[in-house]
């Protein structure tokens, strides 16, 4: 009979045992909870207090599992709305890069290529090199 190797179980893998056990244990806890407050309930008389108070508690479960839903709803809402805002910015910068003019050339003056700049008041300084 062949010899079994031993299971690796990594770090991520410990955690998810605990967590999930952590999660049984205090919905463990919960439901005795309840078990003593329905049977408290009954024992004072009072008419279908366990079933009252069973239902109580399932009403609350589901507001809070129907409450933490809509939250996730939400957050993957505002993320895929987030990301098609982003997408619809970029795509509106690619098509007005796409639309901007091209150079036309030489200006009216046959200068192609200026080596200085315009002052305040829209003269220009420096030289320029035309097609002499």
């Amino acid at each position: 009979m062949p010899v079994q190797q031993p299971v690796q179980i990594s770090r991520a893998h410990r955690w998810a045992y605990a967590c999930g056990m952590s999660a049984k244990c205090g919905y463990r806890k919960l439901k005795g909870f309840e078990s003593r407050v329905a049977k408290r309930a009954a024992a004072t008389g009072m008419p279908a207090g366990g079933l009252l108070v069973r239902g109580t508690f399932l009403i609350t479960k589901l507001a809070l599992l129907l409450g933490l839903l809509f939250i996730g709803f939400w957050l993957v809402a505002s993320v895929v709305t987030m990301i098609a805002v982003i997408g619809l910015l970029l795509s509106k910068a690619a098509i007005d890069a796409d639309l901007k003019e091209a150079e036309t050339g030489p200006d009216y003056l046959g200068a192609d290529l200026y080596i200085g700049d315009f002052d305040d008041n829209g003269h220009y300084i420096g030289d320029s090199k035309s097609s002499n």
